[in-house]
């Protein structure tokens, strides 16, 4: 929803083990708050997949642009462990964006991947 936020007050949060070095190891790093409506904002929809180790199924849910969840929507589905997060038809909203986003779609790819890179 609008306005949402995360719920971390340190980055100690984010972490949970330490390697022998004493570096941290990431816990996670996925979206909170905000970023979620965002998203859903400037696209046709969102769609969250879930599922937890203690279901033999996970859950799909659709959100609206407007960040509310669409009540037809909700579905049990077969799924691995884990979240995944759908953006359908980004910039849907904002036709401009779109235009640019196809147009320099090489250059958008080439970012996107050295960013997810630097992650390893």
């Amino acid at each position: 929803m609008k306005h949402a936020t995360s719920k971390i007050r340190s980055f100690e949060e984010l972490y949970v083990d330490t390697y022998d070095n004493g570096q941290m190891q990431l816990k996670q790093l996925g979206f909170r708050g905000e970023a979620l409506f965002s998203l859903a904002n400037i696209s046709q929809n969102l769609v969250v997949s879930t599922r937890t180790e203690d279901d033999a199924l996970g859950q799909k849910l659709e959100f609206r642009r407007d960040g509310y969840l669409d009540p037809n929507s909700t579905a049990d589905v077969a799924r691995k462990v884990g979240t995944t997060v759908a953006v359908v038809k980004v910039f849907d909203a904002l036709p401009v964006r779109r235009a640019d986003l196809i147009k320099r779609i090489k250059l958008h790819r080439a970012k996107m991947l050295r960013l997810l890179q630097a992650c390893k």
